[in-house]
C-alpha cells in the first residue's frame, strides 16, 4: 500500500506553523520551507511542514554564543 503524503493548502500550513503570511512567504523564499505548486494553487506536504517545525525545535534548543 502506498503512504501519500497529504497536501496542505499553503495559508493552512502557514496557520499550522502558528505564521503569518508574510513570514511564511519569506521562509519559502529563503528555501527553508519547500511548496509544491499546482497550476495557480500552491501546497505545502505535511512531511515538508514536519520537517520545518522540527527544524525550528533544534534551533532553539542550540546552545548560544558556541
Amino acid at each position: 500500500m502506498f503512504d501519500i503524503d497529504r497536501l496542505i493548502p499553503v495559508t493552512d500550513a502557514f496557520a499550522m506553523a502558528g505564521m503569518a503570511r508574510t513570514k511564511g512567504y519569506a521562509e519559502v523564499t529563503a528555501g527553508r520551507l519547500i511548496v509544491i505548486r499546482n497550476g495557480r494553487r500552491t501546497f505545502v506536504r505535511a512531511s515538508e511542514l514536519q520537517r520545518y517545525i522540527d527544524s525550528l525545535a533544534a534551533a532553539a534548543t542550540l546552545p548560544k554564543g558556541r
